[in-house]
């Protein structure tokens, strides 16, 4: 198990806005990587943070996934993105509901 990187939420959230806040500046879209480069941690110490800090983990996932949708990439980059690091998927309407009527006439010969 990986060790607890932010002494409270505050250190971890504030520590995350930082991250956020550089990447405006330079116009760099942020992501999970990033950060963990910026908070000098690992990738499993950043998903252990789940563990001790449920409710800001989350919060640091929907900033993230709010300046993805927001972002000025490109398209096919976003959905790509989207697809596979927050789970988005291509929806498909089907009606199932078959409407055909059959009708049997029976006639004497």
């Amino acid at each position: 198990m990986s060790a607890r990187a932010f002494k409270t939420k505050d250190d971890f959230i504030n520590k995350f806005k930082e991250y956020i806040g550089i990447c405006e500046s330079e116009k760099k879209l942020p992501n999970i990587a990033g950060f963990c480069v910026y908070a000098d941690i690992n990738r499993d110490t950043f998903y252990a943070q789940e563990e001790y800090y449920s409710d800001t983990f989350k919060k640091v996932n929907d900033i993230l996934e709010d300046a993805t949708i927001n972002a000025n990439i490109n398209d096919t980059f976003k959905i790509f993105y989207m697809k596979n690091k927050f789970d988005y998927k291509d929806r498909q309407d089907i009606d199932a509901n078959v409407k055909n009527e059959i009708k049997v006439t029976l006639e004497d010969d």
